[in-house]
């Protein structure tokens, strides 16, 4: 049967604009809020900067940005949530280095970077070496010389097996041919109290907690002072250069289209150029740090592969 020319027609124009349906909603994008998944409880330094990002971001998307708390198992659990969601664009998660790049290094958790689009990086703060303001140490040399003289006898404290306040030091000792005795907490307010008790003598943190609570600082792990700091040497003017930074962003289940990616990409960058962001940051001492969607996605995949390789070699890596 044949079929009318104008029939014919229409079923191409029809054909048409079905193919078009998917780019003009991507355009109108977003026409509801968005979630940003937090692979953490709230009140702690990710929550933060997750929540100073959020309300950033949705001036600049001109729809709601919600937080979605989801704790345990390091993080994964949340990313784990995050993974499963459908690419969309309408649920998005705060990627920070222990979640993303140290866990799956460590065991398995059921996801690695390769399963998230990279939207944006938004934050990198430098760990800090500090001690109590009457500790003898007064310098990396100081600590690696104690080290050395007496193995395992320098205690310091972490946040748990296998985060980046821990792998900080291993790197540090390792690289010395020193070795210390690791104490794990589960908060940096009870390292406190165990550094200023003396039960440990020292710990790498952010800035931040140094300041917070008076204490003295002898290193940073970076490759240059910061400014809030400049009386602060770099950990690599010892001698060792070692870099140690707790990094974040903004990520999404892998798979979003190209133009909700670019949507979003642009209203993070807005997000992080506005005066509002830039002053709630810099009250964190958490200037922003921005990277592309392209540069963010290979700095993860760096990162990956550099802590992979040490947490193997430092035997911190769970068998199977």
């Amino acid at each position: 049967m044949r079929t009318h020319p104008y029939r014919r027609c229409w079923l191409w124009l029809a054909g048409l604009m079905a193919c078009a349906l998917p780019a003009a909603a991507q355009s109108t994008y977003p026409e509801k809020p968005v979630t940003m998944v937090v692979p953490f409880g709230p009140g702690g330094t990710s929550d933060i900067m997750a929540r100073i990002l959020e309300r950033s971001m949705s001036q600049a998307l001109g729809q709601p940005m919600v937080i979605d708390n989801k704790a345990g198992a390091g993080g994964a659990i949340g990313m784990l949530q995050l993974m499963r969601a459908r690419p969309d664009g309408y649920t998005t998660g705060l990627s920070v280095i222990g979640p993303e790049v140290l866990q799956p290094a460590i065991r398995k958790t059921g996801y690695t970077h390769e399963n998230f689009d990279h939207v944006c990086g938004t934050y990198a703060v430098p760990l800090m070496m500090m001690v109590p303001k009457d500790s003898p140490l007064h310098s990396v040399k100081d600590v690696v010389d104690y080290a050395r003289k007496n193995p395992e006898q320098l205690t310091y404290g972490s946040s748990g097996r296998g985060t980046l306040l821990h792998l900080s030091m291993e790197m540090l000792l390792g690289r010395a041919s020193a070795k210390g005795l690791h104490v794990p907490f589960k908060s940096s307010g009870e390292m406190v109290t165990a550094l200023l008790g003396k039960q440990i003598m020292l710990f790498n943190e952010t800035p931040t907690v140094s300041k917070q609570y008076g204490l003295r600082a002898l290193a940073v792990f970076s490759d240059k002072r910061l400014a809030a700091y400049p009386d602060v040497p770099t950990v690599a003017e010892a001698g060792w250069p070692i870099q140690a930074t707790i990094w974040g962003g903004l990520i999404a289940p892998r798979g979003l289209p190209p133009a909700v990616l670019a949507r979003l990409e642009g209203a993070c960058q807005a997000a992080l150029r506005s005066d509002a962001y830039k002053a709630e940051a810099q009250r964190l001492e958490t200037p922003p740090e921005y990277r592309s969607a392209k540069d963010f996605a290979a700095f993860a995949r760096q990162q990956s592969a550099a802590y992979t390789q040490l947490i193997g070699e430092l035997g911190l890596a769970e068998k199977d």
